[in-house]
């Protein structure tokens, strides 16, 4: 299934999926903006505030009631980080209106609700409902401060903070405490504003008459003027491999290994990476999980993932303390066995089964078709899932060599327990 896409006016994109399949209307909207850190924290009130009313419904039960009304219809919002951009995301599903008495008001007050919550918030014409305002600050207090609680999470956001320190994608995606602090309700109120006047507006649709959805969205959307810019990440050097040891209280010890992969979606060898990665640590069969986990029973879990589109590869260990350094070892050699060419015709192809099998089932749901397409929005280049398909399909062991031959150590970072008086203290 794939989209057919339109213009709505300057930096509005619209995408249409027209598809029987799911009995459902299903909306997305995104708005990208360069990932910043005096803007990062207001980006991550706003899907929260929007979330508390409306001009219309200027309550969480006013907005709950409406949309039992509309056949128990579904809103949300969020952040989303992908490389170096910080995307609100907002969200809505309704009953396919061909299926509902008076079908064609019930999709126009869906629809319009949808967009009252999304851009018009309760409050003045310059600020948020202060006490809402107050309330959803303190929930992102909350939030940040208890990340720590959550050791695994906090340790990847860290030794990605270490790794990109100088560098936007360091950037944690619900911004810091030391901004949110420091913000003003009428601050993040006049953000919002130039979000939706001044940034791209992606909206995809999943469902039947497009058509008439389309041109109901058209009647919404505001005419903007001048539209930013936006950034890709530039490709980091690596100089030297850094090592990073932290200590908190904890019983396991968690690694992280952060690569630069010098490939990202636009390269010719991004499919060959996606594979490579597969076969070093994506899947039960990986040679990490085999060689690590299961062979010398190191690690509790350990993986691999790619951050395609700024273009890193990361490897997460949760292991006992004592076996640091030997699994630090292990885990090296199935990378520089990769790099060398050991890999069997039954890996290469059980990852790329694995990662056509992943693929195809999103499709399952909608918004699982939509959400495939966000790297093609930000790099401006869209791929039906056929062709994504067909580009794993092509790749060839030699394809995965000169891939992962890029894949550079940058950063290995160690959350443990207090050491105890006498244990080693290993390096990388």
């Amino acid at each position: 299934m794939n989209f057919v896409q339109c213009n709505l006016g300057a930096g509005v994109r619209l995408h249409m999926c027209e598809t029987d399949k799911f009995k459902s209307l299903t909306c997305k909207m995104f708005i990208q903006q360069d990932l910043q850190t005096q803007t990062a924290t207001s980006t991550a009130l706003i899907p929260f505030l929007v979330r508390r009313g409306s001009q219309e419904f200027p309550s969480t039960l006013q907005i709950a009631r409406e949309l039992e009304y509309l056949y128990a219809a579904d809103f949300s919002s969020d952040i989303l980080k992908i490389g170096e951009r910080q995307i609100l995301e907002f969200y809505f599903q309704m009953v396919d209106a061909t299926l509902l008495p008076q079908g064609e008001q019930q999709l126009e007050r869906g629809l319009r609700t949808f967009w009252d919550i999304a851009t018009n918030p309760a409050g003045s014409s310059q600020a948020f409902v202060e006490d809402y305002f107050i309330q959803e600050k303190h929930s992102l207090k909350q939030e940040l401060e208890g990340l720590m609680n959550e050791k695994r999470a906090y340790a990847l956001n860290r030794a990605t903070a270490l790794m990109c320190a100088q560098e936007p994608f360091g950037i944690y995606k619900y911004g810091d405490l030391d901004t949110l602090g420091k913000l003003e309700n009428s601050q993040v109120f006049e953000h919002f504003q130039s979000l939706w006047a001044h940034y791209p507006l992606d909206i995809f649709l999943v469902g039947t008459n497009l058509d008439v959805v389309a041109n109901l969205f058209g009647q919404l959307v505001e005419k903007r003027a001048e539209i930013q810019k936006l950034k890709l990440p530039k490709r980091i050097q690596v100089v030297e491999p850094r090592f990073v040891e932290e200590t908190t209280e904890m019983q396991q010890t968690i690694l992280i290994l952060g690569y630069r992969t010098n490939c990202s979606y636009l390269d010719e060898d991004y499919y060959p990476l996606l594979v490579g990665n597969g076969i070093l640590g994506g899947f039960p069969h990986s040679k990490l999980f085999m060689n690590v986990r299961e062979k010398a029973s190191l690690a509790y879990y350990v993986g691999s993932s790619i951050e395609g589109s700024k273009g890193l590869l990361t490897i997460n260990a949760g292991i006992n303390g004592e076996n640091q350094e030997r699994t630090l070892q292990i885990i090296q050699e199935q990378l520089r066995a990769i790099q060398q060419g050991d890999i069997s015709g039954d890996e290469l192809e059980q990852t790329k089964r694995g990662l056509i099998s992943a693929m195809t089932s999103m499709n399952d749901y909608p918004g699982g078709i939509i959400d495939r397409n966000l790297m093609g929005i930000i790099h401006g280049e869209m791929r039906s899932i056929d062709q994504v398909i067909e580009a794993i399909r092509q790749v060839h062991k030699e394809d995965v060599v000169r891939a992962m031959e890029k894949v550079v150590l940058d950063t290995t970072y160690v959350l443990r327990a207090p050491r105890q008086e006498g244990d080693s203290h290993g390096t990388n």
